[in-house]
């Protein structure tokens, strides 16, 4: 027997076939689409190991264990996806296929990898203009899903971003003088590195805001919420930042001792303190004009917004200074750093 398509003789076998499998390939390409930022930690995770494996020169097998943190927010938030979601509607492909793609591609690069060495200049301007990529993709999300989002993130998270990543430059933490090609005057910092603060503050706030809609104890916690956010972000960094500092992409201060794949420790510090107090501030600020987890903002609430970056800005400075007194004491690499600053810009205006 066969079936008339209209176009094409079809067994009935073979169009069961088609109609069995289509629904679960729409199921998968939806949550695909719907969890954008979620998707965009798979990727980057994969694309940055097989930069490990094969467009170093050498190659770095060293960095290959570096995929296990942005891979296991993934694998963490997809999990929580297929057991807690309403929505889902294969809840065992939904847990199943992410992991299996988790596991399976990573170890596919790992054991069938080509080298194929790029020179340190195109590795730097890759990684500038891959910024620009993910940014893209992310404006696209959230264009079609709720377009003030945009105004959030490319607005008042470009703001902080700007001020932390020039900040870090002035202090004299790093320099980041390697990526020129999207350098803007009077910056210090080029706008690639910039618009990377309206990234990762996308992705890991999207994530966080799914995570409280399917666990709401965590709703009710702003801090424990701001965590999450930091603590996603940095697991992201984790992978990026030795590859980054290892071509030059930035330059850390040779007071400033390598800890992890020669990435110094206050580096992870300075994250986790600049997106905690970040996302806690906005998330107190949804509560407080009632914005609702990935909702509309209104011109005025943005405006709030962009009035609480200060205050955020103020308790990331302390949280800071704490923190690297307590892991370094106060006559460390970064409180001299800090005490360095300080007394040249006395002395410029002369007190």
């Amino acid at each position: 027997m066969s079936a008339n398509t209209g176009e094409n003789q079809l067994p009935l076998s073979a169009l069961g076939a088609r109609e069995l499998v289509l629904p679960y390939v729409r199921a998968g390409w939806r949550a695909m689409g719907d969890d954008v930022p979620a998707w965009l930690f798979f990727w980057n995770a994969c694309l940055l190991l097989n930069t490990s494996l094969t467009n170093l020169s050498p190659a770095r097998p060293d960095f290959a264990p570096t995929i296990l943190f942005p891979m296991g927010v993934f694998v963490l938030f997809t999990t929580v996806r297929a057991l807690k979601s309403p929505t889902v509607r294969f809840p065992r492909l939904a847990l199943y296929v992410p992991v299996a793609m988790a596991l399976g591609l990573p170890t596919l690069n790992l054991l069938f990898h080509t080298p194929s060495p790029l020179e340190v200049s195109t590795l730097r301007t890759v990684y500038e203009l891959s910024n620009f990529l993910w940014a893209a993709l992310l404006i696209r999300y959230f264009w079609q899903r709720q377009k003030s989002l945009l105004a959030f993130f490319f607005g008042v998270g470009l703001f902080y971003g700007a001020v932390l990543e020039n900040g870090g430059i002035v202090l004299g933490f790093f320099d980041e003088q390697n990526l020129g090609a999207t350098m803007v005057r009077p910056f210090v910092a080029p706008v690639a590195t910039m618009i990377g603060w309206c990234v990762v503050l996308g992705m890991g706030t999207h994530l966080v805001w799914r995570l409280r809609e399917w666990l709401p104890g965590l709703k009710q916690s702003a801090l424990g919420s701001a965590v999450l956010v930091g603590v996603f972000a940095t697991m992201l960094d984790l992978q990026i930042d030795p590859i980054a500092t290892l071509t030059g992409c930035w330059v850390w201060h040779h007071s400033l001792p390598p800890w992890f794949h020669g990435v110094p420790q206050v580096n992870f510090v300075a994250w986790l303190c600049a997106l905690i107090p970040f996302s806690w501030v906005m998330f107190r600020l949804q509560d407080k004009l009632g914005v609702a987890d990935a909702g509309r903002w209104t011109p005025r609430q943005l405006g709030f917004g962009m009035l609480a970056v200060p205050y955020a800005l103020v308790i990331a400075l302390l949280a800071f200074m704490t923190t690297t007194a307590v892991l370094e004491g106060t006559t460390g690499p970064s409180w001299e750093l800090l005490a360095t600053f300080a007394s040249k810009w006395l002395a410029a205006v002369g007190a």
